[in-house]
């Protein structure tokens, strides 16, 4: 892709600045005003050679350009501890809120090269796939990626860098960078090459963009930016009017039975219970020591019934762990901040980091579950998120995070008896709500919401373990003695 770049084009600086003021200036603002009238956050990626002025590039682009709600980072200056954890960690918790525009000179494409990279840890090593569904669930989420790579030639590199010292005298030193260009302009280009042409794809393509002479690189860059933000703007605000005139309409035929073969008469006796329960909690404390100090994070992800248990699971868990090196992060339905970003965004902010353990009360699946039955997404959305929760699940457990999920199965009988117990107990009284009614009436859509859930998002890397929960007592032992087994085979394998 790089052969096709012609870096021989130039621009008089004068007639750039004709054209900035006549007219691309002001249509650079215009554009961001729309994305910001519409709601529409933006992503911008610039990549490219060293000294390719990237950074001047975006600075006079925000001179056009309304610096607030516009916000630039580099993903050079990632932390040692974000390099622990799953690769676009980072890249989540700063997705841009809606009418503002992030930019990254440099971005996740940072580490794709041949070249070795100092301190590079195995959560951080990504594929191309891997950032294609990445950049997919962007913009399937409706976020505005625009992507550009800035070419310049091996001699055109070296006179950027010596101009660069001249302007900036004694203070100007090396930039502290993870891996050096400098003597490898040939192995880097056959590396950004091919790191083009397995990343662009139709929904994020690659701008090409010559920098032999920067003023040609800023008017391909700025008329860029202008059409994508315009173009992105119109299918926004499309999507935005659809969705407000649609009706869901859910597949009415039952394509997966999972729950019906639960058998829910399994049970242990109450001094059983007991016994089992000192066991397991003493193992898996020793586990979690053993788990901390290979780094060995683990997500403990708890779904179910209304009243199926979770609670009491959750509890039993985290009375054997060290209180220190665990965190229980309970999620109800997203706030009004929260709905303004991407589904996934809010669980990012609690991955565990190296060695630690989550438990995720309620998770990422109420997208396929309440948000479905209740009509809060459109079908379109929540459809794709079973293959989004997929591949995220997989990025997570290639991070070296066991990834265990819980479904507390009970049936309606059992629910109904612990509905009427906790209504007549005043001490319980608090975890019955009129809602918790609400949702016992649909219960056969949800039935059906959770069957194809479980079917379609069990994996190896991260599979649902469905707990029979009729028997709090057996429920319990059941968390425990997975999380243990799963345990010892990870760290038996590392």
């Amino acid at each position: 892709m790089l052969n096709k770049v012609n870096l021989d084009a130039k621009l008089k600086k004068s007639d750039l600045k004709k054209l900035l003021d006549e007219k691309l200036g002001y249509e650079l603002g215009k554009a961001q005003r729309a994305a910001r009238d519409a709601g529409m956050p933006v992503i911008m990626v610039f990549e490219g050679w060293r000294h390719s002025r990237r950074s001047e590039i975006v600075g006079k682009m925000m001179q056009y350009m309304d610096a607030r709600g516009f916000r630039v980072f580099t993903s050079t200056r990632i932390t040692e501890q974000e390099r622990q954890q799953p690769f676009f960690t980072t890249f989540w918790k700063r997705l841009p809120p809606p009418g503002n525009i992030f930019v990254y000179r440099h971005s996740w494409y940072y580490l794709k090269n041949d070249i070795e990279v100092k301190n590079e840890a195995k959560s951080t090593r990504v594929t191309f796939d891997q950032i294609n569904a990445f950049e997919k669930m962007l913009t399937d989420g409706h976020y505005c990626l625009l992507k550009f790579f800035v070419h310049v030639s091996e001699k055109q590199q070296e006179k950027n860098k010596k101009a660069i010292i001249k302007e900036t005298g004694k203070a100007w030193k090396p930039v502290h960078e993870i891996y050096t260009e400098e003597g490898n302009y040939d192995k880097f280009y056959k590396r950004y090459d091919e790191m083009l042409k397995a990343t662009d794809t139709e929904n994020a393509p690659w701008h090409l963009i010559s920098g032999e002479d920067v003023d040609v690189a800023e008017y391909e860059i700025f008329n860029a930016v202008v059409e994508g933000i315009n173009k992105a703007v119109k299918a926004f605000t499309t999507y935005k009017e659809a969705q407000r005139l649609s009706t869901n309409v859910s597949d009415s035929k039952r394509k997966y039975d999972i729950l019906s073969k639960v058998d829910l008469s399994k049970d242990v006796s109450k001094d059983e219970y007991k016994e089992k329960l000192n066991e397991y909690q003493k193992r898996l404390r020793e586990l979690q020591v053993e788990a901390f100090n290979k780094g060995i994070s683990t997500i403990l992800a708890f779904e179910g019934w209304d009243a199926g248990g979770k609670g009491g699971a959750i509890k039993r868990v985290a009375e054997a762990l060290d209180p220190l090196d665990f965190s229980v992060h309970p999620y109800s339905a997203p706030n009004q901040v929260e709905r303004l970003f991407h589904y996934m965004w809010r669980f990012w902010f609690n991955i565990p980091e190296p060695g630690h353990i989550a438990l995720f009360d309620r998770t990422w699946y109420g997208r396929v579950m309440v948000e479905r039955i209740e009509k809060i997404t459109p079908d379109v959305d929540w459809r794709r998120a079973y293959d989004e929760i997929n591949e995220t699940e997989k990025e997570w457990a290639d991070a070296n995070i066991v990834v265990l999920k819980f479904w507390l199965q009970i049936d309606k009988d059992e629910q109904a008896r612990r509905f009427k117990e906790r209504e007549n107990n005043p001490e319980k009284l608090w975890k019955i709500t009129d809602e918790d009614w609400r949702n016992r009436a649909k219960w056969a859509e949800y039935e059906d919401a959770v069957n194809e859930m479980l079917g379609r998002t069990n994996t190896d890397y991260a599979p649902w373990i469905i707990v029979e929960a009729n028997s709090k007592y057996y429920a319990r032992l059941k968390v425990l003695k997975t999380i243990i087994d799963a345990l010892e085979k990870k760290l038996k394998a590392k």
